[in-house]
């Protein structure tokens, strides 16, 4: 008869070893049957996961692209068609001021005529000046040659006053003279000033350049064509091209914002920028301090914004709840700790969380895995 000794794996292992009888000595093959030792393990029960469910906020979110660019910018064109362009003073990012000269047409000696004019015109002017002191001179000397050198009489008095009379109008003719050459000259002056502006493009903002029209220099210029772009690449926010989005933000409140790549990857929280000024763009700021914040003008990133949100509802992990045939269900412990199926009525299904509206309590158990 075989001998069976059941051992259980968590308990005690008992070895029976028959030793060979010495007083029989019995050594055969047949008699190491009665030696087998048989080894049963015990069975382990599962091991789950398990969260309880529990008040929270539950989230929606959904990401948009943005871009990092500067806020203000300024578009530089012609006001005139058909003209050569004669010179191009600037490059690809050069750093340019307020009222810098950047691009000009062939405008011929214009600029030699203007300061031509300019001269005749200050001459003229001092001209003026002169017949003024003139005329009083020659005034007061008619006057004292009255005084000191007639015997006053009332002739005397009268030639005097012809006398002054014609040298007023001497002069009143040479200061005529003198006005109508510097209205002419100042008139002509305007003309060619305003020919040299419509010629010639001038930064009207501190910036860079970001953009030339190619082969700019000796083209032939179409009326208000963008030929030069300036941008201010120290005041930039985040913007992102879909007005449809607005309603997702709030004033103040903000948003997770990702950047994958360049000097300032890394993840950054924004809020929105004057959204009473949002008309096609949506635009964002990074909140808090940016005195180290370096991220390059064009660079894209990533924008969450929030589709949904329930505030201090009872939710479970969204990895714990399941569907079947349209219904939601959980796994929770039986009294055997064997796992059951529990159905369950959902609201919002959030990024980490989905609301419970019935079928659990608060605290509950639930399976996650």
């Amino acid at each position: 008869m075989k001998r069976k000794n059941w051992i259980k794996q968590k308990g005690r292992v008992f070895a029976l070893l028959l030793a060979v009888s010495m007083l029989s000595g019995c050594s055969s093959v047949e008699n190491e049957d009665e030696n087998l030792i048989l080894i049963e393990k015990e069975q382990e029960s599962l091991a789950y996961e398990m969260e309880a469910a529990s008040v929270a906020d539950v989230r929606k979110t959904e990401k948009t692209r943005c871009t990092y660019q500067q806020v203000l910018d300024e578009s530089l064109s012609f006001s005139v068609s058909g003209k050569r362009v004669a010179k191009v003073y600037v490059e690809e990012g050069d750093i340019v001021t307020k009222g810098q000269l950047l691009a000009e047409l062939d405008i011929g000696n214009a600029k030699e005529q203007i300061r031509d004019l300019e001269y005749r015109i200050a001459r003229n002017e001092l001209q003026l000046q002169y017949i003024e002191v003139n005329e009083q001179n020659d005034i007061s000397s008619a006057w004292l040659r009255y005084l000191y050198q007639t015997g006053k009489t009332a002739a005397d008095e009268k030639a005097t006053k012809e006398n002054v009379a014609n040298i007023q109008q001497r002069y009143r003719y040479s200061r005529e003279d003198c006005q109508d050459a510097i209205a002419l000259d100042q008139k002509q002056l305007e003309i060619l000033k305003q020919d040299v502006k419509q010629s010639s493009i001038y930064a009207g903002m501190d910036g860079s350049v970001s953009s030339i029209k190619k082969r700019l220099e000796g083209s032939t210029t179409v009326r208000d064509e963008e030929v030069i772009k300036i941008i201010d690449s120290t005041d930039c926010l985040f913007v992102v091209e879909d007005i449809s989005l607005k309603d997702c933000f709030q004033e103040g409140v903000e948003s997770e914002l990702n950047l994958a790549y360049g000097t300032g990857a890394g993840n950054y929280n924004v809020v929105p920028y004057n959204m009473d000024t949002w008309t096609d763009k949506l635009w964002f700021s990074i909140a808090g301090d940016t005195s180290n914040v370096n991220i390059e003008v064009g660079v894209s990133g990533t924008l969450k914004y929030i589709t949904g949100f329930r505030s201090q509802v009872l939710s479970v992990p969204v990895q714990a709840v399941h569907q079947a045939d349209g219904k939601s269900f959980v796994y929770v412990l039986g009294d055997n700790q064997m796992r059951e199926v529990k159905w369950i009525e959902t609201g919002l299904f959030g990024d980490d969380r989905v609301e419970v509206i019935s079928g659990l309590t608060e605290g509950e158990k639930v399976i996650i895995k």
